[in-house]
């Protein structure tokens, strides 16, 4: 969906595969004007689509509405209204562990005036130091985790380091790990 827009960020030095970045990620949405006024009037991701199509599966006359929400870099996160399949229940928040998107922003200065943005249209976030980022997690009217990051001091070395040690670091989780306590579920 972005295309003619703007150039996709240009592909890692580091990287080997043909897969050049997201061209969106999409999600399902309980009410299509909630989530643009959501996306494009609070977090200023300009809608440049929405499409309305019939439901290929149902094969009963059902249409959903498909909205796209443009980063700089061209990608888009996109949202489905379909109301023949989505229940009030699909859309209630769960932890960011779940499931989450994380946007990059440009420095501390964007994540904090986001982080006025959302306090002043009520919207409950949480700031978070990692370290190398630093984080505001929030949760969409659909319930959907999001997550503005953005890179601080000492990152290229992180960055480095933690490509240098990313199997050993997996293979040591995996040998450490905590049993799983879900019941049918083993490690």
């Amino acid at each position: 969906m972005g295309n003619d827009a703007k150039p996709a960020a240009a592909p890692s030095e580091n990287s080997t595969s043909s897969v050049r970045h997201i061209h969106h990620h999409a999600f399902a949405c309980r009410d299509s004007e909630e989530t643009r006024h959501f996306y494009e009037d609070i977090l200023v991701l300009p809608l440049v689509a929405a499409v309305v199509l019939d439901d290929p599966f149902l094969q009963d006359g059902s249409r959903y509405c498909h909205t796209f929400f443009e980063m700089a870099d061209g990608n888009s996160l996109a949202f489905f209204e379909h109301t023949s399949l989505f229940q009030p229940q699909d859309f209630a928040a769960r932890s960011g562990f779940h499931h989450h998107v994380a946007l990059e922003v440009d420095g501390d200065e964007a994540v904090a005036l986001f982080k006025s943005k959302l306090d002043a249209a009520g919207i409950q976030n949480m700031y978070m130091d990692h370290g190398v980022f630093h984080s505001l997690y929030f949760n969409d009217p659909n319930g959907l985790n999001l997550e503005f990051v953005t890179k601080a001091s000492g990152y290229d070395d992180f960055d480095r380091a933690a490509r240098l040690s990313a199997r050993s670091d997996l293979d040591r989780w995996l040998r450490d790990r905590p049993a799983r306590s879900e019941p049918g579920i083993s490690s």
